[in-house]
């Protein structure tokens, strides 16, 4: 078998009766060489097709994986995102969007602009580095740290603004704030004078699928109304959350 072959056969493995499994018996089941099996491991793990199991026991399908089995499902990702954005959108008049990791950067998968006049503008299809903007970093956050730091070393901490994290310490800091309140925020540091707010979307397996946020002029992100963005946020990306798990999707 060729490597891309190796790599399809690992995957085929992780089944219902078999969700996790240590490199040792991917290595038996193949016939091959432990620390060959461990460095085809590695390598779908780089790219967020596996990852690591809570319990640092062994292997589970991962984020990339779940992302992919949504675009085939009987209602993908953006589909049932979309009627929640809609209301964010509503209720805020701020321009949601709806972002995935594709590699080792965010994509633009859906977009609701808002109403207000002046508002940031994204376009679907859009890429961007994690580190600079909440809804990347809503993402970031919550990857393996292995997969962090090889999306560092490969896309690397580029400045776009004064604010722009590009210290790796200091990223780590603001990750795991991130983790803890469940919800990430950007002050200006991707565009200049731009507050963004943004709320994780988990798959039913509890890896990180998706983010969705806003990106808005400052002054509309400060104190009563920035509180009540995180919470129609948090409550919609909740609720995309349950409803992937209900059906089974993402």
């Amino acid at each position: 078998m060729n490597t891309l072959e190796k790599c399809v056969r690992i995957l085929t493995l992780f089944t219902d009766e078999t969700p996790i499994l240590p490199v040792g018996e991917v290595a038996e089941i193949l016939e091959l060489p432990r620390s060959t099996a461990y460095r085809y491991v590695a390598a779908l793990k780089a790219h967020g097709l596996v990852e690591e199991s809570p319990d640092k026991r062994g292997y589970r399908l991962g984020p990339r994986i779940l992302e992919l089995a949504a675009t085939m499902s009987r209602k993908p990702l953006r589909d049932l995102a979309l009627p929640y954005m809609e209301r964010v959108a509503r209720e805020t008049g701020e321009t949601v969007i709806l972002c995935a990791l594709r590699g080792h950067v965010g994509v633009c998968l859906e977009k609701v602009d808002g109403h207000h006049a002046l508002r940031v503008a994204h376009e679907l299809g859009d890429t961007y580095p994690l580190h600079a903007g909440a809804t990347g970093k809503a993402i970031l956050a919550f990857l393996e740290p292995e997969v962090q730091d090889t999306i560092a070393a490969d896309v690397g901490l580029q400045r776009f603004t004064a604010t722009t994290i590009t210290d790796e310490a200091k990223l780590k800091v603001d990750l795991a704030k991130v983790r803890q309140l469940n919800f990430a925020e950007s002050e200006g540091e991707a565009i200049e004078e731009t507050h963004g707010i943004a709320v994780p979307i988990f798959a039913p397996s509890g890896g990180i699928l998706a983010s969705i946020g806003i990106s808005a002029p400052t002054y509309r992100a400060r104190g009563e109304n920035r509180v009540r963005l995180i919470k129609i946020l948090s409550d919609a990306g909740r609720k995309i959350t349950r409803e992937l798990k209900r059906l089974g999707a993402g």
